[in-house]
């Protein structure tokens, strides 16, 4: 005998969705009215803060640029203006993953959660591989200089190696100004992403950071011009670029492991299991006895489908006849215990399924 149970983590009931046609186009234009405007959530209001901040410096940066004479600081603002997309990633994939189930999507929108951290995870790895050969073009004429032979067998991507002439050392304090608030808001988009166990706006988090990271390489490039040691540059990219790629694939890496749906947390079935023991014997009865036959959990964003398989095993090896059924009201009370249990013991899971079988 089987049975299934369903329970959600705000409420203790079936859901029920109804969309036509017009409803449907209404609801989505009014999800994309409410990412635009943040709808007054911590995770929008993150990401718009970001966003504005991201306009201001690649304008402050920039105009700093041009009138200073730095290339190092021109190229930070172009940066910057690309981080303006990764913010608009974040803040869509965001208000979408929390919209409800529907037809379309009966378990949800979770996964837009992991589709937006994926891209910007590729974000973060092109613009370390963009670091990496800014470094690379940077260092080759110093390595010319130091060694003849070994310089000309490596190849060369571009003829400009990016030299600031007369640097104007005040370029430094717009470097620096943008290190501060970029790290500012890594710390602040960081700190939610954690508390509201959001894969896109931890990811963004980063993507914040890996610009603090290329501001300091701007400005180890502006006082290296500045004194002269123009190696500070390349050498400083190198690093930047070895943190930031490995940030991304990290990244990268668990959003499609999410996406191809594998266990990715493996804590979450241990602790379902130990729910399960620790109350089990409230359920046993003269009738039966239940096992843990097998957890599983899917991820949909920062929640968690889990499904139990539970054996009834007779007391006795006595046939089993009509008279050990276990009536259907007591099915229902046995499931919606197990599930209460764990959806009150465990914040992130979303549903419980629970199948049942008579050993």
């Amino acid at each position: 005998m089987t049975s299934s149970a369903t329970h959600d983590n705000n409420q203790h009931q079936h859901h029920h969705h109804h969309h036509h046609g017009a409803g449907a186009d209404e609801e989505e234009q009014e999800a994309l009215f409410n990412a635009l405007t943040g709808s007054s959530d911590k995770g929008s209001r993150v990401t718009l803060m970001g966003l504005a901040a991201n306009i201001a410096l690649t304008a402050v940066k920039g105009i700093a640029g041009y009138l200073l004479a730095s290339a190092s600081l021109i190229a930070d603002a172009g940066h910057s203006l690309s981080d303006l997309l990764g913010d608009l990633i974040t803040l869509f994939a965001w208000n979408w993953s929390r919209k409800p189930a529907d037809k379309d999507y009966p378990f949800g929108h979770g996964k837009f959660e992991s589709v937006g951290s994926l891209i910007v995870a590729f974000f973060l790895i092109s613009g370390g591989f963009g670091i990496g050969l800014h470094s690379y073009t940077l260092i080759l004429p110093i390595l010319s200089r130091q060694f003849p032979g070994l310089a000309s067998h490596l190849p060369t991507f571009t003829s400009d190696h990016g030299h600031d002439h007369e640097v104007d050392i005040r370029a430094s304090y717009f470097a620096f100004l943008s290190i501060i608030v970029k790290e500012s808001l890594y710390r602040i988009t960081y700190q939610v992403g954690k508390a509201e166990d959001s894969k896109v706006l931890i990811a963004n988090a980063l993507h914040h950071r890996s610009d603090a990271f290329s501001s300091f390489v701007a400005l180890l490039a502006i006082i290296g011009s500045w004194y002269g040691l123009t190696i500070l540059d390349p050498i400083g990219g190198f690093i930047v670029c070895s943190m930031i790629l490995r940030s991304g694939l990290a990244i990268g890496k668990s959003s499609l492991e999410e996406l191809l749906d594998k266990r990715t947390d493996k804590y979450l079935d241990r602790d379902v299991e130990n729910i399960l023991l620790s109350n089990l014997a409230k359920l046993e009865q003269e009738k039966f006895t239940v096992t843990v036959q097998e957890v599983k959990h899917l991820k949909i964003g920062p929640k968690a489908l889990v499904f139990l398989h539970l054996g009834l095993t007779p007391p006795t090896k006595t046939s089993k006849s009509s008279d050990d059924a276990i009536p259907f009201s007591e099915w229902v009370v046995i499931q919606h215990m197990l599930s209460g249990l764990i959806l009150k013991e465990i914040k992130n899971v979303k549903d419980v399924y629970i199948q049942f079988k008579t050993l």
